[in-house]
């Protein structure tokens, strides 16, 4: 029974740090309890960097996926600096209705990758969010880069938790 207790011990820990990181807490304490379980696991210093500050959780992710649209969107059209009069009249009122597809729709403009990438957030797919991403214009790139990072961090911390806790599983 003592034999075992190092194991149950590093999942109740690991269990603590995957709670921290749902709730979108930091999760330096965790962490550290962790560490003086497992010194070696090498998740840990991956894990460190997001530990002060934690992670979006997946709800804010969603929540701020409409905003960082709109932004992408935005800057993937840009407006003519030759525009006449008209034109300069019909971007004004553009920028106060937004107008930009929604759903899984086909076509390579920045709209539809976008509306695209929207769904897959929804569907909690991260990893094909990022993957329409990447297929945009650097302009939208680059309206979009601060959200793009929320999604890496998240990805890239829950893929570390989960490894911890099916290592101490195994063990």
């Amino acid at each position: 029974a003592q034999a075992s207790q190092p194991k149950i011990a590093i999942a109740i820990a690991a269990s603590a740090l995957k709670a921290a990181l749902d709730r979108g807490a930091p999760f330096s304490a965790e962490l550290d309890t962790l560490a003086a379980i497992s010194p070696d696991a090498p998740q840990l210093a991956t894990l460190r960097a997001y530990a002060e500050k934690g992670v979006p959780t997946r709800t804010e992710i969603a929540s701020q996926m409409d905003v960082a649209a709109n932004a992408m969107v935005a800057a993937a059209t840009p407006v003519d600096q030759n525009a006449g009069f008209l034109q300069n009249l019909m971007s004004s009122a553009e920028s106060l209705v937004k107008v930009r597809p929604i759903g899984a729709v086909e076509g390579k403009g920045a709209p539809e990758t976008v509306a695209r990438m929207e769904v897959a957030v929804t569907q909690g797919d991260y990893a094909k969010a990022l993957s329409e991403y990447d297929t945009l214009p650097e302009a939208a790139k680059a309206a979009g880069a601060d959200f793009a990072g929320k999604l890496k961090a998240r990805i890239e911390v829950e893929t570390q938790v989960d490894a911890l806790i099916s290592g101490a599983m195994k063990a």
